[in-house]
């Protein structure tokens, strides 16, 4: 297994993807369509810059054979590309535009589990780090997408009281998983599977309140 797929299958790592998507769902409560779409850009910022940082380690690596070192570059650049286009808050664009995103990540991800296998960066983060700011990015990406599916045309304001109950859900359900992330690990596939059926049902009332 590659070191981007054994994080990712990490227990660790699994919770805080719960927990990205819970604190990515907080702020479309909490947050104006501007304010949310900001802080998506500001997630692809994020990952931006690690794949900067990824760049610089390739072209400096003396280890990589040329015609690998010109694959990886190509499936950042156009990885890039994509993360630097503009936003798009407008249903079918957003959609497409997340659609490329990800699809480029994934075939980044390919290419640098085959040709940079073993590499060794100075940075001994990096794959951890790209497991993180992915996820980060996706639950963004997925709680804008779910808004954008709900809102009707005209301006809609959601009930105070429905709002406070669903965030005093997720800040319960975030607590949770700081207190759960103990469990012992024998247990901890059943754990993922009930966090998630409850955020599931969070996400569920958040929708509705744009419906």
């Amino acid at each position: 297994m590659s070191r981007i797929k054994e994080f990712r299958a990490s227990l660790d790592k699994k919770l805080d993807a719960l927990e990205h998507q819970a604190l990515a769902l907080e702020a479309q409560l909490t947050q104006t369509k501007d304010q949310a779409m900001q802080r998506l850009e500001q997630r692809k910022q994020q990952l931006q810059d690690l794949l900067s940082q990824v760049r610089g380690e390739v072209q400096k690596s003396k280890e990589m054979a040329g015609q690998a070192k010109t694959e990886v570059q190509a499936t950042l650049e156009h990885l890039q590309v994509q993360l630097a286009l503009g936003k798009a808050d407008a249903r079918d664009t957003f959609e497409e535009q997340m659609t490329k995103i990800l699809k480029a990540l994934n075939e980044f991800e390919s290419v640098a589990e085959e040709k940079l296998k073993g590499a060794a960066f100075e940075s001994g983060r990096v794959w951890e780090d790209l497991v993180d700011r992915r996820s980060s990015l996706e639950a963004e990406f997925e709680a804008f997408k779910g808004r954008l599916e709900s809102e009707k045309d005209k301006q809609h304001f959601a009930l105070e009281s429905t709002k406070q109950e669903l965030l005093t859900k997720l800040v319960l359900f975030r607590d949770q998983l700081k207190t759960k992330r103990e469990v012992v690990q024998a247990k901890a596939d059943v754990f993922e599977t009930d966090m998630r059926q409850g955020l599931d049902q969070i996400r569920a009332g958040v929708r509705k309140l744009f419906e």
